[in-house]
């Protein structure tokens, strides 16, 4: 992993531990979500698929704290024998009702991408980090389930692939 992802991953590890060391009560959760990740640039498109990780914990009754762990990969690239992608974030996240059972919400923080392709057997990498945003909708499917599908731009910039989005369906549990 290169250095953008480390502090992101350690920030990840750090928050785990307090939620499992808090009591039942916490309104922590994990959610585990299937990725379509688009990318684009001046010559290619790639869709590297893959799976996210959230972990998060109630702030107030309109907040949270999460933090993503993902990664997706592309094999069916003319200009690559693979493409993989691995990206990390630490998110604000406000929610607004939408009836009985349903949010919208919308979520801001940081996030660090690494891109890695592979030509000829020899990997060549590129990473990068900086302010991130997304949206989505939940619904409540349990008292402890929920379903949840969202949008996230992980980064944009003048760089070979100027924008990294991705977009998630998934679950999300409450412990």
């Amino acid at each position: 992993m290169k250095s953008t992802l480390k502090p992101l991953v350690s920030t990840f590890t750090v928050l785990l531990i307090l939620l499992a060391t808090t009591s039942a009560h916490a309104n922590g959760y994990i959610g585990l979500d299937g990725t379509s990740i688009d990318l684009q640039s001046s010559d290619d498109e790639l869709n590297p698929r893959g799976l996210r990780l959230r972990l998060g914990t109630r702030i107030s009754h309109v907040f949270d704290i999460e933090v993503h762990l993902g990664s997706g990969s592309d094999s069916n690239v003319e200009s690559f024998d693979k493409f993989r992608t691995t990206f990390a974030g630490v998110y604000l996240k406000g929610y607004l009702p939408v009836g009985r059972r349903s949010a919208l919400y919308a979520m801001a923080g940081g996030a660090g991408v690494e891109l890695t392709q592979t030509v000829d057997g020899r990997n060549f990498g590129d990473d990068r980090s900086g302010f991130s945003y997304g949206f989505g909708l939940e619904t409540e499917l349990s008292r402890h389930l929920d379903l949840s599908g969202d949008f996230i731009r992980y980064s944009i910039d003048d760089s070979e692939y100027s924008r990294i989005d991705a977009f998630t369906l998934g679950l999300k549990w409450y412990f």
